[in-house]
């Protein structure tokens, strides 16, 4: 074989070589150009010099497909470079060409020669130049065809000399080759730059492992999660060596099951990677089998989802723990106790729930504010969690309301050791809180319940420790109770009633009461307490004593206690009609009533609309509305005072009977609690007592009444002491208003 044929054979194996490429992606058009070009110009070389050079058509066939072989070469670099390939324009041109190279061919068959080798080294060094502006990658190619340019230039000048082609092969030879190749490595270059640069660029990273574990390919994105300077330094590492906690063993089993027949195609799985510092990086692993090479490997894009587990965490602290105390919340509680139970039902032991109500903590909020009472109940949080086991479940029930689960106790010793915590926590609440400046010291209502006894299931065990902690507070607060079966008879009495009081306005169930207090001396009528009863006919006649606490509970309060005020309105404007004169009605308000911010709008409206006298209404206070609404009801009672209604306070030393508060509020009346006039005839103490609080109100110009007033010797006993009104047995019981005048 020749050299002319050596090299057209060169030509058609690295053209081919190009259009392979583009057939392999059609995208690459360059590669197609590139290759054709090359081929088509070694076909017209080997036929100028093997051919007949008379024969005009053949020539004529020579001559196009050198000149578009040519074309090929410059269309191609334009592609290659981004540049627009103007088909027309270039069409024209190279018809042009090729009737020049025509022409010269007729008139001129030596400058023919000269002019296509000029032609074809000024396209390549065009195309050399274009090339080289480009990827630094890419400056050996754009020398290896500079090179080749400058063989094409000398072409006609060595021919001159030597008179031979064969030099001119030779160097053509070799950088046509090796500009070919180059051709060839900027193709596949770019596919394999194109292919990285879309995979980058979704922002995920990629990599490819065999059977073995190892990494065939991985892109940047994926060094750059895991910390590593680039992907060459991952390629050939195991895969276990990089997924945390992931033996060889391990990641073979996960690659068995990705390419497993009938798996899912892609197969969704999480993981964590370990990065450079040794950090954990959790991450999706999206992946599907492919094969390289007739090998069975694993395309999986990396994910990084640490926001997402992030956010997660988020939403699943903000699902399962309190924000201000940072214990399980009540959602929480219910799942861990449900788990406590079944393996205390397995292991036949016994469960304890502590249910811990704080007494009076809305008067820390209401006096020091919302943070001082956040502060508050994450520090009891603090004491809670020392207090209690190291496996004790703690959780904020809500509101002031926290709870403590004991689990695996022993059946015979569970009550026992459950009223010691509670008790300890009874004594350590009582240590003063320190919020500065304020220092305060808390008490705690707690019910006990237990499993089996009070239940096995969370509703159950913490309605009997909810039933038990409202009998504690019902005792007097600050103790705790074990809950026992008639709890749940009162719990169960309670929901009648509150559902009964629902209606019981509209149903026009309740009626007043009223019993007279008299003056000491002269025993005249002088006004009466209005006092409530309700008769419903599911439930009978309901006491004050248990449908009050509920009404206050429910918020009913307020509606049961405006009835009240407007029918005690009417009530006295229809005495003052009577020829005897006016009664004055003392009414009770309670604290919900009293700060309720209509109280006083609809005080002057039922005056107005029965047509009573202010003085011929008379409001009542306990201690405790005084305490739990300081502020509220010194405004409150001047404004009443300002109305010509008088105040008075009730059931005086039952309470806080503190004199510092009876100096803040303007009271006309303060009357002695029948506690204290019970037995004053028999004992010193209360006739001491009484004498004391009788003496301490005439000081404050307030006008006493004594309740309870049972026995005439109590009642000339107190009229001696200087006590001005007497209410009790001795005068009357509650009575119906048509028989107060008898």
């Amino acid at each position: 074989m020749n050299s002319a044929e050596l090299s057209f054979t060169a030509d058609c194996t690295l053209g081919s070589l190009l259009i392979v490429l583009w057939l392999v992606r059609r995208e690459d058009l360059y590669a197609l150009l590139w290759g054709g070009g090359q081929i088509l110009l070694g076909l017209a070389t080997l036929g100028w010099l093997l051919l007949p050079t008379g024969h005009v058509l053949l020539q004529t066939a020579l001559l196009l497909c050198f000149t578009m072989g040519v074309a090929g070469y410059w269309f191609g670099t334009r592609h290659f470079c981004g540049l627009p390939l103007e088909w027309r324009a270039g069409g024209a041109v190279l018809g042009l060409l090729t009737a020049a190279l025509y022409a010269l061919g007729v008139y001129q068959p030596a400058a023919s020669s000269t002019g296509k080798f000029i032609l074809l080294g000024l396209v390549l060094l065009w195309c050399a130049v274009q090339i080289g502006r480009g990827d630094r990658a890419y400056r050996l190619l754009a020398l290896l065809l500079l090179l080749r340019a400058l063989v094409n230039f000398s072409g006609p000048v060595i021919l001159w000399l030597e008179h031979s082609p064969a030099l001119i092969f030779t160097l053509g030879f070799v950088f046509k080759t090796a500009s070919s190749l180059g051709l060839i490595h900027a193709a596949l270059r770019e596919s394999q730059a194109l292919l990285r640069a879309t995979i980058d660029g979704q922002g995920n990273g990629f990599v490819i492992r065999n059977e073995s574990g190892i990494i065939l390919t991985a892109n940047n994105k994926f060094a750059q999660l895991i910390g590593q300077p680039n992907a060459h330094a991952l390629v050939g590492r195991n895969i276990s060596e990089i997924a945390s906690g992931r033996s060889t063993a391990k990641a073979h089993e996960w690659f068995m099951r990705v390419t497993a027949p009938g798996a899912p195609i892609p197969l969704i799985s999480n993981d964590e990677y370990i990065v450079r510092n040794g950090q954990r990086l959790p991450v999706e692993l999206i992946s599907s089998p492919c094969s390289i090479r007739g090998q069975t490997s694993v395309l999986t894009q990396i994910i990084d989802i640490s926001q997402r587990k992030q956010q997660e965490q988020a939403l699943w602290q903000a699902a399962n723990f309190d924000p201000v105390s940072g214990l399980l919340n009540r959602l929480a509680l219910h799942h861990h106790l449900d788990k406590a139970l079944k393996l205390s039902g397995q292991s036949s032991s016994a469960c304890s729930v502590l249910l811990i109500d704080l007494d009076h903590f809305r008067r820390i909020n209401d006096t020091l504010g919302h943070s001082v009472g956040d502060e508050l109940l994450r520090l009891v949080g603090q004491r809670l969690r020392k207090l209690a086991g190291s496996e004790d479940i703690l959780a904020r029930f809500g509101g002031d309301e926290f709870v403590i689960v004991s689990s695996q106790l022993d059946l015979t010793a569970a009550q026992e050791a459950a009223s010691r915590l509670a008790q300890r926590i009874l004594d350590d609440l009582r240590d003063p809180f320190e919020l500065p400046p304020f220092r305060v010291a808390m008490s705690a209502s707690i019910g006990i319940a237990l499993s089996p006894g009070h239940g096995t299931d969370p509703e159950n065990l913490l309605r009997a420790a909810d039933s038990a902690m409202y009998a504690a507070k019902d005792g007097g607060r600050g103790r705790l109770k074990v809950f026992e079966e008639a709890f749940n008879t009162l719990a169960r009495d309670a929901l009648l009633i509150d559902e009964a009081l629902q209606h019981a306005i509209a149903r026009n169930e309740f009626h007043l009461v009223y019993q007279p207090i008299v003056e000491a001396r002269s025993r005249k009528l002088s006004k009466v307490e209005a006092l409530i009863r309700w008769s419903t006919p599911s439930l009978g006649f309901v006491g004050p004593d248990r449908f009050i606490p509920i009404a206050e509970e429910s918020g009913l309060i307020v509606e049961i206690g405006c009835w009240v005020l407007q029918e005690a309105t009417r009530q006295a404007r229809s005495w003052a009609d009577e020829a005897a004169g006016p009664i004055c009605v003392s009414v009770n308000v309670s604290a919900a009533q009293l700060v309720d911010p209509d109280f006083l709008l609809l005080l002057r409206e039922f005056l107005a609309r029965s047509g009573a006298a202010p003085d011929e209404l008379e409001i009542e206070l306990t201690e405790r509305v005084l305490i739990d609404e300081a502020d509220t009801v010194i405004r409150v009672i001047d404004a009443v005072n300002a109305m010509g209604i008088g105040v008075s306070l009730d059931d005086f030393g039952t309470g806080y009977s503190s004199l510092s508060y009876l100096t803040r509020f303007h009271l006309q009346t303060l009357k002695i609690d029948r506690a204290f006039v019970n037995g004053i005839e028999h004992s010193e103490r209360n006739l001491a007592l009484v004498r004391a609080i009788i003496a301490m109100g005439h000081s404050l110009g307030m006008k006493i009444v004594a309740e309870g007033v049972e026995t005439e010797e109590q009642a000339r006993m107190l009229t001696e002491l200087g006590c001005e009104y007497l209410q009790g047995y001795l005068i009357s019981r509650p009575v119906p208003a048509a028989e107060i005048r008898r």
